[in-house]
């Protein structure tokens, strides 16, 4: 897996409708004692293999980009020979930030083809479903950025800096944003430009698409979407997981 250099031919179209995705794998996992979420054992897999499954099977997915720290590099290339997977490109040492990772995965993506879509995706998030992502693909198809969420079921209060109550917040039309999230080629790369040229830093891709003036479609997604961050989330994860396959 090479790491990124600059091409100096023009970077030629994949198919109609073609999406790239994008997995950010390069956090530090200090929440799981210092091991990288998306290489955590769950069932007999890494976290990470999940989710790769379901974008190998989606037609529409050309291209796969693994963005992670230099370390880690080997780990993922073993995986990739170990399972066969056929879409991924490359596996490249990522940034500082999360934002930064997924910024030199992009340029890596689209150095040589340009697909029309691009999707990015939490490689610690490994419940996402078949379906939602199909429907996130579709949304994004139709409006140009969609991103998947789920309602916020909680009662939700705002606090001072001495942690007493200040006022509760009206917890409708309130969402928890999930990934993916999937912006046509032209909105993200419009989206990064904007945002490196201005000093803007986000904690998610929606919220660049959304500071360069694009609207975002929020596509419904189950909250069993989680994301692996805690010790304490693998056994509901792994619960989550049996339950599915006791129910097919």
């Amino acid at each position: 897996m090479k790491l990124f250099t600059k091409s100096v031919s023009t970077p030629k179209k994949d198919k109609k409708g073609s999406i790239t995705v994008i997995l950010p794998a390069a956090g530090s996992g200090t929440r799981l004692g210092g091991v990288s979420k998306p290489l955590m054992n769950i069932l007999g897999k890494c976290a990470i293999e999940y989710s790769l499954e379901i974008f190998e099977r989606i037609e529409d997915v050309t291209r796969i980009v693994i963005s992670t720290k230099e370390e880690d590099i080997p780990k993922y290339e073993e995986i990739i020979k170990k399972r066969g997977f056929r879409k991924i490109i490359g596996v490249i040492s990522g940034g500082d930030t999360r934002q930064s990772s997924v910024a030199k995965a992009f340029r890596f993506a689209f150095d040589s083809v340009i697909t029309d879509f691009v999707a990015v995706h939490d490689a610690a998030r490994p419940l996402i479903t078949e379906e939602s992502v199909r429907s996130a693909f579709a949304d994004a198809k139709k409006y140009g950025c969609a991103v998947c969420a789920s309602l916020c079921p909680d009662t939700v209060k705002r606090a001072g800096g001495t942690g007493f109550v200040t006022e509760a917040v009206s917890r409708e039309g309130l969402y928890m944003i999930q990934t993916p999230q999937v912006f046509s080629y032209d909105i993200y790369s419009a989206s990064l430009a904007i945002a490196e040229r201005d000093g803007f830093e986000a904690t998610d891709d929606s919220s660049l698409a959304e500071n360069a003036g694009f609207r975002i479609k929020l596509c419904d997604t189950p909250r069993d979407n989680m994301k692996i961050t805690y010790p304490s989330d693998i056994p509901i994860a792994e619960a989550i997981l049996r339950s599915r396959k006791e129910n097919v």
